[in-house]
């Protein structure tokens, strides 16, 4: 008796069977070898799938040869122009990194509570770059043409920004975004990881685990690509408030941006780094859709002064207490020790 699995239809022998013609529904076929081929929900009675699994390599078998290369930092020819921000002209330019600005072929994270305004922040961000010159696109997993149409009125300039409805497509939705990327892009903003990635999955069957190393290689990718893409990708929160994705996601980062409600939902609205390789950490700029996207620039400009101030005066105390233990001859620790 020859056993068969069905994969998208077509019948995979498990014990060496012959192949068998025309298209499947169950997940098993069993077939005699003289009469029809019989489908059934699971193998037959007393067939065992795990003695016919492919057995593991033993020890004793030659490993890969494997090549390695090591690289010098003096050695790599990178493009200066990489080093050049692309600034949209708001002071979240300066949170963003010290350059002032998102840097090419970076990856910047976002995560925040349902309703703070982490779509309409970098939405904003990526139209403002756009006016600039610079090539953006907005790939949407979560909003349609209607959702978006609400925004215009308070948002004009969200007009002409290309966006990628993903609603839009029943199938290959990774085949989808793998096309619109070849065009090159300064930005990509994607609302959201996590949406993305379940459509993808439901689209091909792979595993979590797949499609999100998927979509990490794609940003990888387009990260060294002659474009430079630069990434800025929303993330969800679990009820938790951890963001949903791996720590791989975390760890390959250039940044990761938070955004909350300073005591509360009806507290003020704010954003910061809580990682950011190209710039500062836990800086606080507070924001409001008042009138449009609004940055209270005058509180972000004194945080940063009063930070400044309190550097030199910690640094005058330690100057004046070291010259006070000298004075009544205190023994001071030689820093080379």
């Amino acid at each position: 008796m020859f056993v068969y699995t069905v994969e998208q239809g077509k019948a995979i022998p498990v014990n060496n069977g012959p192949e068998l013609q025309g298209s499947f529904t169950k997940s098993f076929v069993h077939w005699d070898g003289k009469g029809t081929p019989k489908e059934r929900l699971g193998p037959p009675r007393g067939f065992r799938m795990s003695d016919y699994k492919t057995k593991p390599a033993t020890s004793e078998a030659l490993p890969p040869q494997i090549n390695v290369s090591l690289t010098k930092l003096e050695d790599l020819n990178i493009n200066p122009d990489l080093f050049i921000p692309m600034v949209a002209g708001t002071v979240f330019d300066k949170v963003i990194s010290n350059d002032g600005g998102i840097l090419p072929a970076t990856n910047i994270m976002a995560a925040g509570a349902p309703g703070i305004g982490k779509t309409t922040i970098l939405l904003d961000h990526i139209s403002n770059l756009h006016q600039q010159g610079k090539k953006c696109l907005f790939i949407s997993a979560e909003m349609s043409e209607m959702d978006m149409a609400r925004y215009l009125k308070r948002f004009p300039n969200w007009a002409t920004l290309p966006i990628l409805f993903m609603n839009n497509y029943d199938s290959h939705a990774n085949l989808v975004i793998e096309e619109v990327l070849q065009q090159g892009w300064d930005v990509v903003l994607t609302d959201s990881y996590t949406e993305v990635n379940d459509t993808v999955k439901a689209h091909t069957g792979w595993t979590r685990g797949i499609a999100e190393k998927w979509f990490l290689d794609l940003m990888t990718q387009h990260n060294k690509s002659d474009a430079h893409t630069a990434f800025v990708t929303i993330l969800q929160l679990s009820k938790g408030g951890q963001f949903i994705g791996s720590n791989k996601l975390k760890h390959m980062t250039t940044s990761m941006m938070n955004l909350d409600w300073e005591g509360g939902e009806n507290g003020r609205r704010y954003l910061e780094f809580s990682k950011n390789r190209v710039g500062n950490v836990n800086k606080r700029l507070y924001f409001n859709f008042e009138n449009g996207v609004q940055f209270n620039e005058a509180r972000f400009t004194q945080d940063i002064e009063n930070d400044e101030l309190l550097k030199k005066e910690r640094k005058q105390l330690d100057t004046e207490g070291d010259a006070f233990d000298k004075i009544f001859g205190f023994n001071i620790p030689d820093d080379s020790e």
